[in-house]
């Protein structure tokens, strides 16, 4: 079983299928136990409404309670105890597996995502997913997988757009970290995004960095990089025209960045592509 950071994918496609859906009403003290066999596939749980904890050997009890959504990975071992009457539930299990077929969830224990995703979106999601079942044709397999697609896609964005949303502390920067994520490809100082959040450009970099890890420059290099990656993967593009689509005006540069944060060279990734392409 591969596991994937869901805090930052970077893969170029996984499939998911078989997929089901179960929702209903829980009452308090309702336990269902995963421990013995592990659970069979991955699976979102949102609570709509109550709260439910989550018991894994060796780690701290986890609490997930109204609108928190909850991704089990796949194999893992837990008991689920419900908190309170009629705690209202939607559970989507579905498998999924990389373009070699290995297995692959997106964790290796349970994550709780408390969400800024409107609750009726997520709740509007999750009902199609469960209208779908009502027919079997092909329309509506599709059609299912596309929403779970879409439920997946809405939760990464969200959090990768809005890091951190309940710590207050972070707010002063939030247009800051979306002007970075709409204008990657342009040299913008960072001293001008400072000024759009209203405070100095040393305060945005200190919190930028506190809240990612790295440095505001260096976070608009990885988008750039992210982009590199799948224009080098078309196989169309030469390294000269994709350093340039990419917001890097010194191809050199480009060349020795690229290398040192993906581990191999822009010319070596579009010669593999080039090869599968023929």
């Amino acid at each position: 079983m591969a596991i994937l950071n869901w805090k930052n994918i970077n893969i170029s496609d996984v499939c998911i299928y078989d997929i089901s859906f179960v929702s209903g009403f829980r009452k308090a003290g309702r336990t269902v136990n995963f421990k013995e066999h592990g659970r069979s596939k991955n699976a979102i749980l949102y609570i709509e409404q109550g709260s439910a904890d989550f018991f894994e050997e060796g780690k701290a009890t986890k609490t997930a309670s109204k609108g928190d959504l909850v991704l089990i990975p796949k194999g893992d071992r837990y008991i689920v105890k419900f908190k309170e009457d009629d705690t209202k539930i939607y559970l989507v299990n579905y498998d999924m597996i990389l373009p070699d077929s290995t297995p692959v969830c997106f964790a290796d224990e349970i994550e709780i995502i408390m969400h800024t995703m409107a609750a009726a979106y997520i709740k509007e999601i999750l009902s199609k997913i469960e209208a779908s079942f009502l027919r079997e044709d092909n329309a509506a397999i599709f059609r299912r997988k596309e929403l779970v697609y879409r439920l997946l896609s809405n939760i990464f964005q969200d959090e990768w757009s809005t890091l951190l949303p309940n710590n207050p502390k972070f707010s002063n920067i939030a247009k800051g970290i979306r002007m970075l994520q709409q204008t990657y490809l342009e040299n913008i100082p960072i001293s001008h995004i400072a000024k759009a959040c209203n405070i100095g450009v040393s305060s945005f970099r200190r919190l930028f960095t506190e809240c990612y890890g790295i440095s505001p420059v260096n976070y608009r290099n990885q988008l750039r990089i992210r982009r590199a990656k799948l224009l080098l993967r078309d196989g169309g593009y030469t390294i000269s025209e994709v350093a340039e689509e990419s917001g890097f005006s010194n191809v050199a540069y480009f060349c020795r960045y690229y290398k040192k944060m993906v581990g191999e060279s822009p010319g070596k990734v579009l010669f593999k592509a080039k090869s599968k392409s023929e």
